[in-house]
């Protein structure tokens, strides 16, 4: 995945969580001026960030009953999952 990918999911995900760009901050322990070098391309996104940002959409998910939190990407992957786990059962 390019920077510019990662950029446009971390926006992508925060506003579909109706998160402001302090609040996104706060949930993966960042101070806001780091955070924002991210969605602004002042810095290189580490893959770390990119899926706890991933993992708390997947939570804020489940709590709300709305997959459309939820990367289009993410979505099926978790569907893949749940398939597996059904066939293990």
């Amino acid at each position: 995945m390019s920077d510019q990918d990662k950029m446009q999911e971390l926006v992508a995900i925060r506003t579909a969580l109706g998160f402001t760009q302090s609040r996104m901050a706060h949930e993966i322990d960042m101070n806001l001026r780091d955070y924002q070098a991210f969605e602004w391309g002042e810095a290189e996104i580490p893959d770390l960030y990119l899926r706890a940002i991933e993992r708390i959409a997947m939570l804020y998910a489940v709590r709300h009953k709305n997959s459309m939190l939820v990367p289009p990407s993410m979505r099926a992957e978790a569907l893949q999952f749940a398939r597996l786990v059904e066939m293990e059962a």
